[in-house]
């Protein structure tokens, strides 16, 4: 299923709305780190008004998903056991860039980007129930100190993932049988959600910036290894998305549903289980990924626009 694009105005200014809202969370990152917490409201309704155009017959999963699911979990436990001789808030930095939930708000761009939305939205549910349990278990593990009971655990992240997750699919599918005309509605406002996630993004840019500037100078040097972790797992994961994405004939879901994460979400756990300065990992990661979301429809609008002059042009 693909979104239209009814505006052409919509369609010229969307490539550069990421790296606006990019711009603006770090130029201004004090204003937008305190208003970060707003950022998970506008992260609901743009699920929301995403799924209200989702056929829920659709929905089941495939290979695709369970490729992806192994792919993630795996790498991040081996890059831990990897790193850990070196230094554990490495490791920690690394484990928690690969096990980074899913991001509500990547089914928006993916079907922008031509994507199958059942494929996203059957991935991302599917990811943050397996992550609600399988994060608790390594945290509880590798947490130095006193270790946080695992169903203690386990509550506080489903608490935090159902809100965001499960619903706004429920919503969605009251909306689409009690109040068909309302969705439709709803539904022709295609660009709506796209935007609210830029404003979004904005702020988790500004707390990610405004959180790495408060760091001690003696750390400068970890948070550059740091980095690196996170761009090349950021290569990694678009890179294999995509790769077993070709595989079952939807490269784009593939790439989106594994390599875009919640930052959010992601840097909230790491702060609350594992080592502070993990978190810089899944923070800067957000930066790459959508430096690379950019990139994808900057290259997806020039096709469009040379399709566009195809089309007009006089039959020979």
């Amino acid at each position: 299923m693909k979104l239209s694009i009814p505006h052409i105005r919509s369609q010229k200014l969307r490539p550069y709305v990421l790296p606006v809202a990019i711009t603006l969370g770090f130029l201004f990152h004090g204003f937008f780190a305190r208003v970060n917490a707003y950022s998970t409201y506008m992260i609901f309704m743009i699920l929301f008004l995403t799924l209200c155009d989702m056929d829920f017959k659709q929905i089941r999963i495939r290979a695709l998903h369970l490729w992806l699911l192994g792919f993630q979990l795996i790498v991040g436990v081996a890059l831990y056991l990897g790193l850990h001789p070196l230094s554990e808030t490495l490791a920690q930095g690394a484990l928690i860039g690969m096990f980074a939930p899913i991001a509500v708000s990547a089914t928006v761009v993916a079907v922008i980007l031509g994507a199958n939305m059942a494929t996203m939205v059957t991935y991302t549910i599917l990811y943050n129930i397996v992550l609600a349990f399988v994060a608790p278990a390594c945290f509880s593990l590798i947490r130095f100190g006193d270790a946080i009971p695992f169903w203690t655990s386990f509550w506080i992240i489903i608490k935090r993932v159902f809100p965001l997750i499960i619903l706004p699919l429920i919503l969605a599918f009251i909306f689409q049988k009690v109040l068909p005309k309302t969705t439709a509605a709803i539904v022709k406002v295609k660009m709506l959600p796209f935007y609210l996630w830029a404003v979004a993004l904005t702020t988790v840019i500004g707390h990610t910036i405004d959180y790495i500037l408060m760091q001690d100078g003696s750390r400068v040097w970890i948070i550059m290894v740091m980095v690196g972790i996170a761009l090349a797992e950021c290569f990694l994961q678009f890179g294999f998305g995509r790769w077993i994405g070709r595989k079952y004939g939807d490269v784009i879901a593939g790439g989106q549903a594994c390599g875009q994460k919640n930052g959010v979400l992601a840097v909230w756990m790491a702060q609350t289980y594992l080592d502070p300065l993990s978190s810089v990992v899944p923070a800067v990661y957000v930066i790459f990924q959508n430096l690379w979301n950019s990139w994808q429809m900057f290259v997806l609008n020039k096709k469009q626009e040379v399709k566009g002059q195809t089309s007009k042009d006089p039959v020979s």
